[in-house]
């Protein structure tokens, strides 16, 4: 069993987030968060070392925007290898405010 060497705690989370790039927004959901990174679930996988912009929407907040990119994809999407796709992506850019605002909630989170 291969272990996990995640340098940040991570809070377990169900936030939508829009990923947007010249492409255009990608409607999102978020299932863990740590302040160097999240992983993220969609219908389109995103592409790998290309950057995002994320407008993160956090339940009674104004959403956070982060700068991101995707730092590896899910090899089976699902079962049947179709989306949605989990991604990991990596922070390159959150404000000290957002930072502190991601920090609250994985202080609140339990401990696995």
């Amino acid at each position: 069993m291969s272990r996990e060497r995640r340098r940040d705690n991570r809070a377990t989370i169900d936030w939508a987030v829009l990923v947007r790039d010249t492409g255009g927004i990608i409607v999102a959901d978020i299932e863990n968060i740590s302040l160097s990174g999240a992983f993220i679930r969609c219908n389109v996988p995103l592409e790998t070392k290309k950057r995002y912009k994320l407008h993160i929407m956090v339940p009674n907040h104004s959403p956070l925007d982060a700068n991101a990119e995707v730092a590896w994809l899910s090899v089976k999407c699902t079962e049947r290898g179709i989306p949605p796709c989990g991604m990991g992506i990596r922070f390159t850019r959150v404000s000290k405010s957002d930072r502190e605002i991601i920090n609250g909630h994985i202080l609140q989170s339990p401990r696995s």
